[in-house]
């Protein structure tokens, strides 16, 4: 211990020895606790992960759905009978024809009745007389309150005919017969109105049972019964033995709502909007729905079908959806009517998460423990404190709980991986063999993405429920997973703490003198540039996370992304491969020779690849073995590319040592 006497000069070199070489870095009894803690929680994730995997392998089935209005179109262009065309495209591999209903306005306008309106009310005769009765029935299930009188040759509704254009009143008849025709399965494609009712939607959910449908895809830009009648719609869904068609990234209003109330019958949905049906080929559409099926659990293929010109549209699209079938089976799907995914009853077991909950105040103290010399009674307080703070918070919110417990592991467990990493390497300086720091580096680079995936395996046991693997409820707090293990990195590497039990005083004087000689440097330019270089990319990054990103990819970036499926056929991701994991490799060996000037910009960057790999695993809806194979093509393409970037460092910025001359 220094006498108090101690000048500066002295407690700089005391502090400046005790942050040599990272030895001892798991110092004591309490580390080495913490540490099987967490290793208990790691087993407990993997067993759930693993009945997770049995749940999506489990559910293989994927329908192919063609919609009934571009089927009409290619009919009309092809001049063949809808029928036909739709027992081509059955062949093809269809199963289904989505069935919309048609409105009285549609009635009207294709003079299938005349409408007469005056003095607030609204004459329908229907030319055909079998269409009579079944309209007025149909408009008396759907507006119950309103006066409606029927006739042998229409009905009067006490309504302005503006007011029931756009009351849907039958699933179209004709689409009906000509699915039954060629053996397709119906999909109902309800719509909601203004005027909607719990009668109504009774009413509707009744007709599409009848008409044999069993799964739905709301029309238009809401679902039926938005806002104020979506336990009324859940209930005649379950009445009637209905699935709902969740369409993914449709924006429709009360869809997640809805979803949550029917996620045991919930069926996830792609299709492709109509502005980029202008310009895709057949070719990329169905890598595009076999993607959504492999990557997002897609179990139902909505297929808008090439209306664009053609020789022989209705050969064009039976070669089209034939695609689409044929991609679906190279991934191992079959085509058929799609089912929910379901678990067990017991599923997942209350035990194991509690466990795979554990884990994460064991991992924020060892963070902890990295920063401040905190000492073992301290830190089993501390504990204590979090895990009580933890079950009060369960007690009192559970959904708030697991939000909360995924986002810890978000932020905690790649932030001590690489930390640790970088902790461990310090070295005095000296320059070491080529092999050593390559070693060196694909060493920290397993043990930094060790400690990540601990944290991605909690979130899938903590996410393990099977409405989160539906993507009915997502990850919440993506941009904070993001920034603040960033954030953690940075103070870590430029305070330089060692990461190991010492006296607070001395510590305290390390970091103040870190500090002081990292903010009292001066900035080169060109230091000025990489950091600003970095920003921007973090940024960016940043705007491409989450299930809806800010910024879109490029098309060059797309192609880019569609060469790497063809080449590899799981994606790995390009900032953890190209940027992160390098990244992570040249901080090591920067920290070997304790060269500190870049150290802090290249731990930053390694952060990048580490938060990515756990992001992979906050995307709740897709198959966990996608995500496994991703993160080890990620880790292996992205270490030989590191080896790459670790000798070119050392040709150019660490050669050996001229000797000197006679």
């Amino acid at each position: 211990m220094l006498p108090a006497c101690a000048g500066p000069v002295a407690w700089r070199g005391l502090a400046r020895r005790s942050a040599m070489p990272g030895r001892g870095l798991m110092a004591d009894r309490s580390d080495r606790v913490l540490f099987l803690v967490v290793v208990a929680a790691v087993t407990a994730a993997v067993i759930l992960a693993v009945g997770r995997a049995r749940i999506e392998q489990g559910n293989r089935t994927v329908d192919i759905i063609v919609d009934g209005d571009d089927a009409r179109q290619v009919a009309l262009a092809a001049g063949a009978p809808l029928p036909e065309v739709l027992a081509r495209l059955r062949d093809a591999g269809a199963g289904a024809l989505a069935v919309r209903e048609v409105t009285i306005g549609e009635l009207a306008r294709a003079g299938r009745v005349d409408a007469i309106s005056g003095l607030g009310q609204t004459g329908l005769l229907a030319p055909d007389t079998s269409l009579g009765p079944v309209l007025g029935a149909a408009v008396k299930a759907r507006l119950p309150h309103a006066e409606v009188r029927t006739a042998a040759i229409g009905i009067a509704v006490g309504a302005p005919m503006e007011q029931l254009e756009g009351v849907p009143v039958l699933l179209r008849p004709e689409d009906l017969r000509a699915a039954r025709d060629a053996k397709l399965r119906v999909v109902a494609r309800l719509l909601n109105f203004p005027a909607v009712s719990a009668e109504a939607i009774a009413a509707a959910a009744a007709e599409a049972q009848a008409a044999g449908a069993r799964l739905v895809v709301f029309g238009e830009e809401e679902v039926l019964g938005y806002d104020g009648l979506l336990r009324e719609t859940a209930e005649a869904f379950r009445r009637h033995a209905l699935l709902y068609g969740f369409v993914e990234m449709a924006g429709q209003q009360g869809d997640t709502s809805l979803a949550r109330r029917l996620s045991d019958r919930l069926v996830r949905v792609h299709s492709i909007s109509d502005s980029d049906m202008l310009t895709i080929s057949p070719e990329v559409a169905a890598a595009r729905y076999a993607r959504a099926a492999r990557e997002r659990n897609i179990r139902a293929c909505y297929v808008r079908l090439m209306v664009r010109g053609s020789r022989d549209p209705a050969a064009t699209n039976a070669s089209y959806v034939r695609g689409i079938a044929n991609a679906l089976r190279r991934d191992g799907f079959e085509i058929g009517p799609p089912a929910p995914l379901s678990a067990p009853t017991d599923w997942p077991p209350r035990l194991l998460r509690i466990v795979v909950a554990l884990g994460l105040p064991a991992g924020l103290v060892l963070l902890v423990r990295r920063f401040v010399p905190v000492s073992a009674g301290w830190a089993w307080l501390m504990l204590a404190i979090v895990i009580a703070g933890g079950a009060g918070l369960r007690a009192a919110a559970p959904g708030v709980m697991v939000a909360v417990g995924g986002l810890a592991a978000a932020v905690v467990f790649p932030s001590l991986g690489l930390v640790w990493v970088l902790q461990a390497a310090r070295g005095s300086g000296a320059r070491s063999s080529l092999s050593r720091v390559i070693g060196g580096g694909l060493w920290g680079l397993i043990s930094a993405s060790a400690a990540s995936a601990a944290g991605a395996m909690m979130i899938v046991g903590l996410y393990s429920r099977v409405p989160y693997l539906s993507g009915i409820y997502l990850f919440t707090g993506v941009k904070a997973a993001y920034l603040a293990p960033l954030a953690l990195i940075a103070a870590a590497i430029i305070a330089d703490v060692p990461g190991r039990v010492e006296p607070l005083l001395l510590w305290w004087t390390r970091l103040r003198l870190r500090l002081g000689d990292f903010f009292s440097r001066p900035v080169l330019v060109i230091e000025a540039l990489a950091v600003v270089a970095a920003l921007v990319a973090i940024a960016f990054a940043l705007s491409r996370t989450g299930n809806q990103p800010v910024v879109a990819p490029s098309g060059t970036e797309i192609k880019l992304r569609g060469a790497l499926e063809s080449l590899l056929a799981v994606r790995p991701r390009t900032k953890e491969l190209l940027l992160g994991h390098p990244a992570l490799m040249a901080a090591v060996a920067l920290a070997l020779r304790n060269r500190r000037t870049w150290l802090p910009l290249a731990a930053v960057l390694a952060g990048v690849g580490q938060v990515s790999l756990v992001n992979t695993y906050c995307h709740l809806h897709t198959p966990l073995a996608i995500s496994l194979v991703r993160t080890g093509l990620g880790l292996w393409i992205g270490a030989l590319v590191g080896v790459v970037v670790v000798v070119v460092w050392r040709l150019i910025f660490d050669p050996p040592p001229r000797e000197a001359g006679p």
